[in-house]
């Protein structure tokens, strides 16, 4: 009875919510970032050639039963990393995370996540661990947007993005997920 249905919004404002229905797809763009079903992954593959080994990554995923740990696709250039976990409440001390070196491109195969979205002009550093040879900053500040993945829908967060992943969304739930890094 659902519809396919793509809606492209360009987004404007503070502390939005966006989830995934099976009869309205939201695809949500803020600076570059993309939010949709990994089934329209094909949409993207012009200005993200990448996508399309992420979206073959997910259907030999889908077809077998690996294991949790990470998946070299293309060398160091693009990797994938599986994950299992529990989702769980914000804390206060919980911060956002970017990096320089790698787009994520973070898909939902099983569960529910919320992961807060902010501008890296918005959030304030803490600690960086590029100097160490890691591609990964911690920041603290407010979210501009929350994200409710759900399984089969992925989101593409470019270098400037700063994102806080592995949230409950309505409760703490069990998520299986990939994270894939796109060297830029």
């Amino acid at each position: 009875m659902g519809s396919s249905f793509s809606a492209v919004f360009y987004i404007y404002f503070a502390q939005n919510s966006l989830i995934f229905t099976d009869d309205f797809v939201i695809v949500a763009r803020v600076m570059k970032m993309i939010f949709d079903k990994i089934s329209n992954a094909s949409l993207y593959y012009d200005s993200h050639k990448d996508l399309k080994l992420v979206a073959d990554f997910v259907a030999k995923f889908n077809e077998s039963n690996m294991e949790d740990g990470t998946y070299e696709i293309d060398g160091k250039r693009v990797f994938a990393t599986i994950q299992s976990f529990r989702s769980k409440q914000q804390t206060p001390d919980m911060m956002f995370e970017a990096h320089r070196d790698y787009i994520d491109v973070q898909y939902i195969a099983k569960g529910m996540e919320k992961i807060r979205y902010a501008n890296l002009d918005d959030v304030q550093l803490v600690e960086e661990h590029y100097s160490k040879g890691k591609d990964i900053a911690f920041y603290e500040g407010d979210a501009k947007m929350d994200f409710a993945l759900t399984a089969g829908t992925f989101l593409l967060l470019e270098p400037a993005d700063a994102h806080l992943p592995g949230l409950s969304v309505e409760k703490d739930c069990f998520v299986r997920k990939i994270v894939f890094k796109i060297h830029v």
